[in-house]
C-alpha cells in the first residue's frame, strides 16, 4: 500500500500551480514558453491573412469551448479541481501539445510515405500518426499536472477532468488551424469549418480522447485503490487503448460516409450522420466510463465517511444526502426556504468540509492524526453553528435536522 501523508497535510482548497521548487513546473514553463512563440506566430499569420475570419474563428470556438469547460468542471461531483491547474491543463493542450504534434505528425508522415508510398500515405497517414503522437503529447501534460500538484489527482475523475481540459485546448487551436488551412479562412470558409469541425464533430473530439488518457493516469496514481500498480495498469491500458482506437477510427478511411466535397443541398445534412457513425461508439464508451467513475467515487465516499459516525462529524442522514449532488442542492434549497440564505450558505460549507473530511481520512496514516481530528472538530462546529440559527432544524429530530424533511438515499 502506498505511503500516506500524515502531519504535513496541506489545505485541500489552496493547491498552487506555481511550484518553483519542482522540476516538473519548470519543464512545463520552458516547453510552453518555447512552443508559445511558434503558436503566437501562427495565429498572427492567420490574423494577417483574414482579420475578420480570424476574429470570427476565435469567437465561434469560444462559444463551443466555454460550455464544454463548465460541463467538464462540474463532472467532478465531490472535489472540484483548482482553477489555476485547470487553466494550466488547457494551455498545455492549446500551446505545447498542438505545436509539438504538428512537428511529430509531419515527421512520422514522411516515414509512412517512404515506407508505404504516397497513395497509401494520403489515406492512412492521419490515422497512423496522430492518435499516437497527439495522445502521447497531451498525456504528458496530464502527467506534468500530477507532478506539479500531486495531491490534487486523487482518483479517476480527477484525471478525466484534467485530460478533458487538455484535450479541449488542443481541439480549439486545431479547429482554428483547420478553418484557415482547409477552409480558406474567409468568413464563408470559417462558417463551413465551424459546422463540420464543431457542430457536426464537436461531441467526438479530443475532449473524449484525452479524458480517457487522463482517467488512465488517475487510475495509476490514485490513493483509493489497494491493488498493485501492475493490476491497475491493465484498466489504465484499456482506457488509453480506447482513446487511441477511437482517434484512429476517426482519422482513418474506415466507415467513411462523408459525401464528396464540395457539399451541396441535402449533403450538408449527411455530415452529422457520417461523424456520428465514427464518433458515437467512443462517446458512449466515455459516458459509461464516467458513470462507473462516479459510482466508484460514491462508494469511496460512503465507505470512508461511515467510519466517522462515532465521532459525530457526520450523521448517516447527512451522508445519504452528501452522496448525491441533487440531494445536496435540494437540501440547501429547503434550508434556504426554512431558515434563510445564511443557513443555506452554512450548510453548503458544512457539506464541503464533510467531503474534505473524507479526503483527509484517505490521506492520513492513522485515525487520530491531528489533521483528521481538526477536520472532525470543524465539521461539528459548523453543525452546531447551523443548529443555532432559528428555523434551521425541523422538529422531527436530530437525524433529519440538516437535510430535507426525509432522509434522501
Amino acid at each position: 500500500m502506498a505511503r500516506r501523508r500524515s502531519l504535513a497535510y496541506a489545505s485541500l482548497h489552496h493547491a498552487r500551480f506555481l511550484q518553483p521548487r519542482l522540476p516538473a513546473f519548470w519543464l512545463y514553463i520552458v516547453v510552453v514558453a518555447a512552443t508559445g512563440i511558434v503558436a503566437v506566430a501562427e495565429q498572427n499569420l492567420f490574423r494577417e491573412m483574414s482579420p475578420t475570419g480570424w476574429a470570427l474563428s476565435w469567437g465561434l470556438v469560444i462559444l463551443y469551448a466555454a460550455p464544454v469547460a463548465v460541463i467538464v468542471y462540474l463532472l467532478d461531483l465531490y472535489e472540484r479541481e483548482p482553477i489555476p491547474l485547470l487553466i494550466a491543463a488547457f494551455v498545455w493542450g492549446a500551446v505545447a501539445a498542438t505545436t509539438l504534434a504538428a512537428i511529430g505528425n509531419a515527421g512520422w508522415g514522411i516515414v509512412v510515405a517512404r515506407v508505404a508510398g504516397p497513395e497509401f500515405a494520403s489515406r492512412w497517414t492521419a490515422a497512423l500518426t496522430a492518435p499516437f503522437v497527439e495522445e502521447t503529447l497531451k498525456g504528458i501534460g496530464v502527467v506534468l499536472i500530477v507532478l506539479i500538484a500531486r495531491d490534487e489527482v486523487d482518483d479517476v475523475m480527477d484525471g478525466f477532468v484534467y485530460g478533458a481540459l487538455c484535450g479541449l485546448g488542443f481541439a480549439v487551436v486545431e479547429d482554428v488551424f483547420y478553418f484557415f488551412a482547409v477552409f480558406g479562412g474567409d468568413v464563408g470558409g470559417v462558417l463551413q469549418g465551424f459546422f463540420i469541425r464543431v457542430i457536426a464533430s464537436g461531441l467526438y473530439s479530443h475532449v473524449l480522447y484525452t479524458g480517457l488518457v487522463g482517467m488512465a493516469v488517475g487510475i495509476l496514481v490514485t490513493r483509493r485503490d489497494e491493488r498493485s500498480i501492475r493490476e491497475r495498469a491493465r484498466p489504465a491500458a484499456l482506457l488509453v487503448g480506447a482513446a487511441v482506437l477511437g482517434h484512429f477510427l476517426w482519422n482513418s478511411p474506415i466507415l467513411e460516409f462523408f459525401p464528396a466535397h464540395p457539399w451541396e443541398g441535402a449533403e450538408w445534412l449527411l455530415i452529422p450522420l457520417a461523424t456520428a457513425v465514427k464518433g458515437l461508439p467512443l462517446l458512449l464508451f466515455v459516458v459509461v466510463a464516467v458513470r462507473l467513475a462516479h459510482a466508484r467515487e460514491r462508494r469511496w465516499l460512503h465507505t470512508t465517511l461511515t467510519g466517522e459516525f462515532e465521532d459525530d462529524a457526520i450523521t448517516p442522514e447527512e451522508l445519504a444526502i452528501l452522496e448525491s449532488p441533487k440531494a445536496r442542492r435540494r437540501a440547501r434549497r429547503a434550508m434556504r426556504e426554512r431558515a434563510g440564505k445564511r443557513a443555506s450558505d452554512l450548510m453548503r460549507r458544512l457539506q464541503r468540509e464533510q467531503i474534505d473530511l473524507a479526503m483527509v481520512r484517505s490521506r492520513v496514516a492513522t485515525p487520530d492524526d491531528p489533521a483528521l481530528v481538526r477536520q472532525r472538530a470543524l465539521c461539528r462546529s459548523l453543525r452546531d453553528g447551523l443548529e443555532a440559527i432559528p428555523g434551521a432544524a425541523p422538529a422531527s429530530g436530530r437525524g433529519e435536522r440538516l437535510g430535507s424533511e426525509r432522509p434522501v438515499g
